[in-house]
């Protein structure tokens, strides 16, 4: 199992970043992480950074392919990474996680709906959950990080 997680985080119109975390079955595997700053996207749209971060990661084929990848978002990410990963000849299932109105709530958003995958989904829920906290962990450092200098 290689799940990526993927974050985007910003300050308004300003400090858009994105992040990607990866995990296999079991824990982090940190020498995989990747961090993006954000140049084409005008404006704030969490979307499209999510597409730009995206396209610059599938253009690394030397980048070993995720078994599964998982979305801090519901389903406008969702629709979109599937929609890049279509328009890049990628097969790779998309799982988002929303965190609901009140943003207490973990809602998985499936963006394949075979019953493999649901129930892989199922079998996995802690792990995903884990990654997506990662994700935003990371992304959030990185940011802080770019704000300090």
């Amino acid at each position: 199992i290689r799940v990526e997680g993927y974050d985007i985080s910003n300050l308004g119109k300003t400090g858009k970043v994105g992040s990607m975390v990866v995990f296999d079955a079991v824990s982090p595997v940190k020498h995989s992480y990747r961090k993006f700053k954000i140049r084409t996207v005008e404006g704030q749209s969490d979307v499209d950074c999510l597409e730009e971060v995206l396209v610059r990661r599938f253009k690394h084929t030397e980048w070993e392919f995720p078994t599964a990848i998982l979305i801090d978002g519901g389903y406008p990410q969702v629709n979109r990474t599937k929609e890049v990963l279509t328009r890049l000849g990628i097969l790779i299932p998309v799982v988002g996680i929303a965190k609901g109105p009140e943003r207490k709530r973990n809602d998985f958003i499936l963006g394949n709906k075979e019953p493999e995958f649901v129930k892989w989904v199922d079998g996995h829920r802690d792990l995903l959950i884990r990654v997506r906290d990662e994700a935003h962990r990371f992304a959030i450092t990185y940011q802080r990080t770019l704000r300090k200098i």
